[in-house]
């Protein structure tokens, strides 16, 4: 078949490059593009997502992009008043230019105007029991927090703001469910406990709003504390996990719901030097010498931890 205005062999009546000559064969819809103020993200259909501004034109020109039905678009060229399309049209090779209108609006996206207003659903409280929060503690949630926040999606994904209160810091957030993540993951870092509740905020067309506290409790004690349970004394091995040793049978236990006898800080040194069946003398950092309960693992020559308890003096080997 000949194309009845070139006389080109081809399989339409007009070929391509006759048609894209004589026939307006794309157009591009004039868009508006959205821009948040603050944080850069762009408006796409109706969500909004942080792309620069030339994938963000390229993205709005194919959505609003209509072509002839035999148009195979191949490529999209954005300049700065039009759009450049290479494709085949009707079997043929061609390039067509199309008028671009837009207009860039700035405003503030919904995640940004609700941080900026203090919005928030969550609160999580960090607080030691029977302590205060060490820093490195402090530092540790706040790195959680921010990971967290920069791998999640949504506009209620934010930190609103943070208080160091007395014995503490509590973070509030933008949603419950980030709240809950982030709750989740602290606990598991230092071995907290997790207890949640909510409080009546508001009513929005006619449904109850509410705000949820997550308060995480952690552990009295540290690595290396003594702590006593039962009349039992073990040295923590492993905070987090709840771990301990029986300084007397060396047995591995649980360290839940214990108190603290002795703080690791507290602790003193000295060597073994002399042992029988049920006791061990220790030559202590001070130079004094005294008669402690045999612990496991003791050897003359090693060198101990010591400390006093309910007025009797303890010693444990340091690599127990």
């Amino acid at each position: 078949m000949k194309c009845v205005i070139c006389g080109k062999e081809g399989e339409y009546r007009i070929c391509g490059e006759c048609l894209a000559e004589r026939k307006k064969v794309a157009f591009i819809e004039n868009f508006n593009l959205e821009f948040c103020s603050k944080c850069n993200s762009v408006k796409i259909g109706k969500s909004w997502t942080k792309i620069d501004f030339s994938e963000a034109i390229q993205r709005m020109v194919s959505e609003k992009l209509r072509v002839e039905p035999n148009f195979d678009v191949h490529e999209i060229i954005i300049m700065e008043k039009a759009a450049v399309l290479r494709g085949v049209l009707n079997g043929d090779p061609v390039e067509v230019t199309v008028p671009l209108n837009y207009r860039v609006r700035r405003i503030s996206c919904p995640r940004c105007s609700m941080e900026s207003g203090g919005y928030y659903e969550s609160i999580v409280q960090i607080r030691a029991v029977g302590r205060e929060l060490r820093e490195k503690e402090l530092e540790i949630a706040k790195e959680i927090v921010r990971k967290t926040i920069s791998e999640s999606e949504g506009e209620k994904e934010f930190l609103s703001k943070f208080e160091i209160v007395k014995n503490g810091i509590d973070f509030y957030l933008g949603s419950r469910k980030l709240g809950e993540k982030i709750s989740k993951r602290i606990s598991e870092e230092f071995g907290g406990r997790v207890f949640e509740t909510r409080k009546l905020h508001t009513r929005v067309d006619g449904r109850d709003r509410y705000r949820f506290t997550f308060l995480i409790k952690l552990p009295e004690y540290e690595d290396m504390d003594v702590v006593v349970k039962n009349e039992t004394l073990y040295v923590v091995k492993n905070a987090r996990l709840g771990k301990g040793i029986d300084i007397f049978t060396g047995k591995h236990a649980n360290i839940f719901e214990t108190s603290v006898a002795v703080r690791r800080n507290s602790l003193g040194w000295g060597i073994i030097t002399n042992l029988d069946e049920s006791s061990a003398e220790v030559m202590t950092e001070n130079g004094n010498v005294v008669i402690v309960q045999r612990p496991f693992g003791a050897e003359v020559g090693k060198e101990v931890f010591v400390f006093e308890y309910r007025n009797r003096t303890y010693a444990f080997p340091v690599d127990l």
